[in-house]
């Protein structure tokens, strides 16, 4: 794998040399970001930041979210298809959503904040860029986050008309149609526009069960907006969006086995069957189904019960933009974003009915966020203040474990669920220019965030009756189904009752859950950037992250874990050399977080249990660099960057002790790599014609945490192994710019990697990458 990437970076290096005699006079484009809540060029701004156009997104093809891991270094984005369909897990620098935690990476959609990972999985349309942040996120944005901050950027409304439509076809009968328009409704006084995207595709997987298909895609997605100019220094921007996925959930493959413990529990659950009377036995065929041998194969008999799968989010956003006059301004940001996600799962990974349940939750969550700015000669100001209400409700919850698991049966019915979170907070950001040359930059937040939940359910067991038999390994309990108490008593190897009952019996509690609790942190920040010249910059920063507390639940209790908290230490370098034609930016981080919340799932006397506590101490390091370069052949343009991770493992309490040493964090590849090179040339007076080529490279990494390493076979189960994604593209462009024609290749060499993984400790479960995909798309803009 390691030559496979040398020899792509060989030949980017290739096409890069052929332009040395002839020198073109071309300079890279300003990239002009908001990281700091105001409009500036990327290479002033004293932090790491990659952004991307609508052009370089779509040249790049960038449909999802997902997409963006290969554009920017230490990132891993995936779907959390070990587990679930439709939820996202973003990581930087080794720090991220990990499931069941408030998130550690912020995804924003103008400005406003996803507060749910469930469809946040944005599909790129309408878009005019997108911003990576990496680093805790406090003092200049809404919602605090401690691993960095995703900024999803609209079109805005023109005050031309202009739109385009594009539409694509492809491999597993892919049919996708993007369409945007935009322009004046009432002179330039409003402003509205409308994009839209819908996909279709046939499904990846089989399941070899009945041959039905799943992850599949029937997704639709609308964006408008209006924007009302109601005076030279007022505006006001109504917008709007809606999201419905349709699909088929993709399917967790079985990945890894506890043989040892499966072959108890067959014997447990079939042995009455060879040692006391054929049919006495709870079950007639073995529980260990095996590991597929296809990644696109599965094998589920929950198919009616995962095609409920849906979501559907819907938001509402008016932000107020006032200039007060040439030194202050105002804005506010009102957002109101509704999910519903029905989240059914299938735990085991195979036809066998171990352990199923169906989520029907509705997210509700209002946002509002003040924020007042001051530009002056010396300083830039930004404070604010953010309020975020975030309520989660559940029609129903059913959990069913109806194969037997230690001697119990369960169903669990969850008639009320309710979940709130109230969070808020006070920041505020000073950039002080000393001199010319220098700046310093300090800031802070204070964030109260409270929880509180409110559970009540039934659970309904049935307890098995367990006969003592005669057996070649001694005398052991063995499981009896209804109503075969008196055919295994009479079997001469009937030795007793291990039970005070001879059959099954059906048991039914309650179970409530009711918990509250808050936490404040004060988050503090500082940096100094000196300007070295007009081409290079260099800044050194310090910067403090919070993620809030929660609650474990366990077999009706719950139990609140702290907040988690990171101290990260920057140094780097932002640079543009050979006249304007390349772009260098580097940084050297490192990262000590305390309190890492970590939550482990196993079975406890036949019962899901999950268990949540603050026992992680990490130290995160690395050094990543940017590189983009116009070589001397016009039209030529090579990227390139890399990034290196270093997760340490300091602490890690458990009630066996310290389990640092042991103990591996996931979604932390040690190296990051990615080349691209595109080469636009003209074809006449047809128009002009782009190449372009990519290769990703990512060494091993773990996709879950935390991972035991003392339980090698489960370690192993959960590796996405060393590899390099490679795709290519050819696009034409017309040259009235109107046409746009492409043929589009992604993992042309079907490479096929664990994505992210989920532990159940009896087995483990996996999601995949996607496999090699093609795609042609025409498209006209006007």
């Amino acid at each position: 794998m390691q030559k496979q990437f040398r020899n792509s970076l060989m030949s980017v290096a290739v096409l890069a040399a052929l332009g040395v005699s002839d020198y073109a006079a071309a300079q890279l484009e300003e990239v002009v970001v908001t990281a700091r809540k105001r409009a500036e060029s990327m290479q002033d701004v004293p932090m790491a930041i990659s952004a991307f156009s609508a052009q370089q997104l779509q040249d790049a093809q960038i449909d999802g979210m997902e997409d963006l891991e290969r554009m920017t270094p230490n990132v891993t984005l995936t779907e959390t298809s070990g587990l679930q369909a439709g939820s996202i897990a973003v990581f930087i620098r080794g720090i991220g959503n990990d499931p069941g935690f408030a998130q550690g990476v912020g995804i924003y959609v103008d400005d406003v904040y996803m507060n749910r990972t469930a469809g946040a999985l944005l599909e790129v349309y309408d878009v005019e860029r997108i911003e990576v942040l990496k680093g805790p996120q406090g003092h200049l944005y809404g919602r605090n986050t401690i691993g960095g901050a995703i900024k999803y950027v609209s079109r805005e409304p023109s005050e031309e008309v202009m739109g385009g439509v594009e539409l694509k076809t492809g491999e597993f009968d892919l049919m996708q149609l993007k369409a945007n328009i935009s322009g004046p409704i009432i002179g330039d006084t409003l402003l509205g526009s409308f994009g839209a995207l819908y996909r279709e595709r046939d499904g990846i997987q089989e399941n070899t069960l009945d041959g039905e298909e799943f992850w599949d895609q029937d997704v639709a997605s609308y964006r408008g907006s209006l924007i009302w100019n109601a005076t030279d220094s007022l505006r006001i921007k109504l917008a709007g969006d809606y999201f419905k996925d349709d699909s088929t959930p993709r399917i967790p493959n079985r990945s890894g086995v506890n043989t040892a413990f499966m072959g108890q529990l067959d014997f447990f659950t079939n042995g009455a069957n060879f040692f006391l009377a054929p049919g006495t036995g709870l079950l007639q065929s073995p529980n260990d189904a095996g590991l597929p041998s296809d990644p696109d194969e599965v094998s589920t008999d929950q198919g009616a019960l995962l095609d409920e799968y849906e979501i559907e989010a819907t938001t509402v956003a008016v932000t107020i933009d006032w200039d007060i006059n040439d030194q202050w301004s105002f804005k506010s940001i009102t957002a109101q974003r509704n999910v519903d996600h029905i989240q059914p799962f299938d735990f085991d990974g195979s036809e066998q009915n171990f352990i199923n349940t169906i989520n029907d939750r509705e997210f509700e969550d209002f946002s509002q966020e003040f924020q007042v700015n001051y530009s002056g000669d010396s300083f830039e100001v930004v404070a604010g203040a953010y309020y975020l209400d975030g309520d989660t409700s559940a029609p129903g919850v059913t959990t069913q474990t109806p194969r037997l698991l230690g001697t119990t049966l369960q169903f669990k019915d969850t008639f009320v669920d309710e979940r709130e979170i109230q969070s808020t907070s006070v920041y505020a950001n000073v950039d002080w220019s000393i001199s010319e040359s220098w700046q310093l930059s300090f800031g802070g937040r204070y964030t109260k965030d409270e929880r509180e939940e409110r559970q009540q359910a039934t659970v309904d067991q049935t307890l098995y009756a367990l006969a003592l038999g005669n057996t070649p390994f001694g005398v052991v309990p063995l499981a009896i189904a209804p109503g075969q108490g008196d055919n295994a008593a009479a079997s001469p190897n009937f030795v007793a009752w291990a039970t005070p009952f001879t059959d099954a019996i059906d048991i039914s509690f309650p179970e409530p859950t009711n918990a509250k609790d808050d936490w404040t942190e004060f988050s503090p920040s500082a940096r100094l950037t000196w300007f070295a010249t007009d081409d290079m910059m260099v800044y050194a920063g310090f910067s403090n992250g919070f993620k809030s507390g929660g609650f474990q639940r366990q077999s009706g209790k719950s139990t609140a874990f702290d907040p988690e908290t990171v101290d990260s230490y920057t140094l780097g370098i932002k640079s543009t050399w050979l006249d304007g034609t390349l772009r260098a930016n580097g940084e050297v981080f490192l990262n000590d977080y305390q309190d890492k919340q970590l939550a482990t799932i196993g079975l406890v006397e036949g019962n899901l249990e999950e268990f949540v506590d603050n026992v992680g101490e990490l130290e995160t390091s690395g050094v990543e660099l940017e590189l983009i370069w116009l070589p001397a052949l016009e039209g030529l343009t090579v990227g390139l960057n890399v990034g290196y991770l270093d997760v340490d493992v300091k602490a890690f309490d458990s009630e066996e002790g310290d389990r640092a040493d042991t103990t591996a964090i996931g979604f932390s590849p040690d190296w990051t790599v990615a080349a691209r090179v595109n080469y636009d040339f003209d074809l006449s007076d047809w128009g002009t014609m782009m190449i372009g080529t990519d290769v990703a490279y990512r060494t091993d990494s773990y996709t879950n945490s935390p991972i035991d390493l003392t339980n090698e076979a489960a370690a192993e189960a959960q590796i996405q192994e060393e590899h390099a994604i490679w795709n290519a593209i050819a696009a034409f462009r017309s040259a009235d710019g109107h046409w746009r024609v492409a043929v589009e290749g992604k993992n042309l060499e079907d490479k096929r990697v664990v994505t992210n993984t989920f532990d159940l400790t009896l087995f483990q479960t996996a999601g995949y990458n996607m496999p090699r995909t093609w795609a042609v798309s025409v498209g006209y803009e006007f």
